[in-house]
């Protein structure tokens, strides 16, 4: 008897120490638990935070009449990508943006996470599902349009807009608007293709005076059946100025002839 006595106070010392222990860990699981399931909900300063995180690999960029063009450049990249986010960080969305007169749309392509689309016009800016044309940016938002204009008016994109048959193309003499003959049209294109942007023209005294010759090209009509024309200037039979009358940034792209393209 003494034995089994013995015996039974070992089993039940083991036992309450068994449920001591499990009491132990039940509390610091509940004291120091990871909560996998719960909601949060970010700000709009982390959301937006995060909307910029990736890594931008590409902006696949959409101008009207011209087509697409691919940004792929790493600085530019980064360039753009600070642009977006501090529009978004300062603008707000507080006023009724009118229809725009030219709307460049895209999409930044992240290699580690998904698509965001985007939209510019002259007075609004809009990333994904989140929109901004307060005053206090609207200065940025042109410069921003600005910047991706220039980005599109390459001699490459030009020449194809020149070449293209769905396109018209005329030269303006005398207020009359004369359609150029394909030989003509042929040989300004081989001028746009092998002509290269000139960004200081500031030393060039022949933009100071009349151009020459002065081109129209009549773009592909947009979904609202808006006309839309690229202008080239000629000075000289030596730059071309190009410019769109939809672009109310009036952004213009200088190029050098090539003297052996001929006139």
């Amino acid at each position: 008897m003494p034995e089994e006595k013995k015996g039974l106070s070992w089993f039940r010392l083991i036992l309450v120490q068994a449920v001591i222990g499990c009491i132990l860990i039940g509390i610091c699981s509940y004291t120091f638990r990871i909560p996998l399931d719960e909601v949060r909900t970010l700000s709009p300063q982390q959301e937006q935070s995060e909307r910029f995180a990736g890594i931008p690999m590409r902006i696949d960029l959409n101008y009207p009449g011209l087509g697409k063009v691919v940004l792929d450049d790493p600085k530019e990249l980064l360039s753009l990508k600070s642009a977006f986010s501090a529009l978004l960080t300062a603008g707000r969305e507080e006023r009724t943006v009118k229809d725009a007169r030219l709307l460049l749309s895209g999409s930044i392509v992240y290699l580690d996470q998904e698509d965001v689309p985007f939209q510019v016009q002259t007075s609004a800016f809009r990333f994904g599902d989140v929109s901004v044309n307060s005053l206090n940016v609207s200065a940025n938002i042109r410069k921003l349009q600005s910047m991706l204009i220039d980005k599109v008016f390459t001699p490459s994109t030009i020449g194809m807009a020149v070449e293209n048959p769905a396109n018209e193309v005329y030269a303006l003499k005398n207020g009359d608007m004369l359609r150029l003959s394909e030989a003509d049209r042929t040989a300004l294109t081989v001028q746009i293709r092998t002509a290269a942007r000139v960004i200081d023209f500031s030393r060039f005294e022949e933009l100071t005076r009349q151009p020459d010759r002065h081109f129209v090209i009549s773009l592909q009509a947009s979904g609202q059946g808006k006309k839309h024309w690229l202008h080239i200037d000629r000075f000289n039979s030596a730059y071309m100025v190009v410019y769109d009358l939809l672009d109310e940034t009036n952004q213009r792209a200088y190029f050098k002839l090539n003297v052996a393209s001929g006139t």
